[in-house]
């Protein structure tokens, strides 16, 4: 037999696992994707980088969080999140400009309606992300909101948006049965070479007969 024809077999029975594997997988995370359970599930927990009281200013950049990349929550949890409004400051420009811009609280996608600090028993409730706010535009953050008591700031890096999770989880439900059907169409096939090989009186080292 042609050695490329004996390789292209090859390749094909190795679909027979690949396409099991990646049914399995693609189904099983999709699934967890659009169930929010297990390492998708909303994040509940945070590690607070900076806190600050209402009405005070926050420098973002001696707290090590990218500004484009900043969730606020305040305590206690029974904040209402749509009460609370930040105040961005960027850096001063060249020109000896600074700009402002006022954020209106929601709660985020992608995060519990209450979230415990690791370091700290109270509870709190994320109010809201600065995703989109580049660097130049937020250097300093303030904010307020009816009964805060105080507000911690942190990294929004990997908490995943509804959409996203969303999204993903259908991609993957549909790439489920094509890794199926690949898998089913690669062991068609090598059965199918193998009863040709066995009736040529030929020998095979095909698993799959």
């Amino acid at each position: 037999m042609n050695p490329l024809v004996q390789r292209f077999r090859a390749v094909v029975a190795m679909w027979i696992f690949v396409g099991g594997g990646g049914f399995l997988l693609a189904g099983l995370l999709g699934l967890a994707l659009l169930t929010q359970t297990g390492p998708f599930a909303a994040a509940s927990a945070f590690s607070a980088d900076a806190e600050f009281a209402p009405g005070a200013e926050i420098k973002i950049s001696d707290t090590g969080v990218r500004p484009g990349d900043i969730l606020i929550l305040a305590t206690p949890a029974t904040v209402d999140p749509a009460s609370v409004r930040c105040t961005t400051k960027s850096r001063v420009y060249s020109t000896g400009e600074q700009r402002s811009r006022e954020l209106t609280g929601a709660r985020p996608e992608g995060t519990a309606a209450v979230m415990r600090d690791r370091g700290d028993p109270r509870r709190f409730t994320p109010v809201l992300v600065t995703g989109g706010v580049t660097w130049m535009d937020t250097d300093f953050v303030s904010c307020t909101g009816d009964g805060a008591e105080a507000f911690a700031l942190t990294t929004a890096k990997g908490i995943k948006s509804d959409g996203f999770r969303l999204g993903t989880g259908l991609l993957l439900m549909l790439l489920a049965p094509v890794f199926a059907g690949l898998g089913c169409l690669a062991l068609y096939l090598t059965r199918k070479w193998n009863r040709e090989a066995r009736l040529r009186g030929g020998s095979t080292n095909w698993p799959y007969r």
